[in-house]
Protein backbone atom coordinates (compact mmCIF):
# COMPACT_ATOMS: atom_id res chain seq x y z
CA UNK A 1 0.00 0.00 0.00
CA UNK A 2 1.45 3.34 -0.69
CA UNK A 3 1.83 6.09 1.85
CA UNK A 4 -1.12 8.34 2.60
CA UNK A 5 0.32 12.18 2.96
CA UNK A 6 -1.45 15.01 4.52
CA UNK A 7 -2.05 16.11 0.89
CA UNK A 8 -2.76 13.02 -0.57
CA UNK A 9 -6.53 13.14 -2.21
CA UNK A 10 -7.12 9.62 0.01
CA UNK A 11 -6.56 11.74 2.91
CA UNK A 12 -8.75 14.66 1.59
CA UNK A 13 -11.62 12.80 0.88
CA UNK A 14 -11.79 11.34 4.64
CA UNK A 15 -11.47 15.12 5.52
CA UNK A 16 -14.41 15.83 3.13
CA UNK A 17 -16.23 13.06 4.52
CA UNK A 18 -15.60 14.14 8.31
CA UNK A 19 -16.72 17.63 7.66
CA UNK A 20 -19.83 16.91 6.22
CA UNK A 21 -20.95 15.18 9.27
CA UNK A 22 -19.44 17.79 11.67
CA UNK A 23 -16.23 16.65 12.56
CA UNK A 24 -12.85 17.67 13.05
CA UNK A 25 -9.12 16.92 13.14
CA UNK A 26 -6.64 19.44 14.45
CA UNK A 27 -3.32 19.03 12.92
CA UNK A 28 -1.53 16.97 14.99
CA UNK A 29 -4.43 14.24 15.06
CA UNK A 30 -3.83 14.15 11.55
CA UNK A 31 -0.24 13.58 12.23
CA UNK A 32 -1.12 10.78 14.07
CA UNK A 33 -3.53 9.34 12.18
CA UNK A 34 -1.26 8.98 8.90
CA UNK A 35 1.21 7.71 11.02
CA UNK A 36 -0.82 5.18 12.46
CA UNK A 37 -1.97 4.22 8.87
CA UNK A 38 1.68 4.12 6.94
CA UNK A 39 2.76 2.34 10.01
CA UNK A 40 2.07 -0.91 8.53
CA UNK A 41 0.26 -1.87 12.00
CA UNK A 42 -2.90 -3.00 11.77
CA UNK A 43 -5.41 -0.99 13.10
CA UNK A 44 -7.71 -1.66 15.86
CA UNK A 45 -9.56 0.86 18.27
CA UNK A 46 -6.81 -0.11 21.22
CA UNK A 47 -3.97 0.92 19.17
CA UNK A 48 -5.74 4.16 17.80
CA UNK A 49 -6.60 4.97 22.02
CA UNK A 50 -2.94 4.58 22.47
CA UNK A 51 -1.37 6.66 19.93
CA UNK A 52 -3.52 9.48 20.96
CA UNK A 53 -2.91 8.74 24.84
CA UNK A 54 0.97 8.37 24.36
CA UNK A 55 1.69 10.39 21.08
CA UNK A 56 3.38 7.17 19.87
CA UNK A 57 3.04 3.72 18.10
CA UNK A 58 4.24 0.21 20.00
Amino acid sequence: MKEIKLNSPEFNRVLKNMQLENLHLSHSLQQKALEIVNSGIPVTPALIKEALANGEIQ
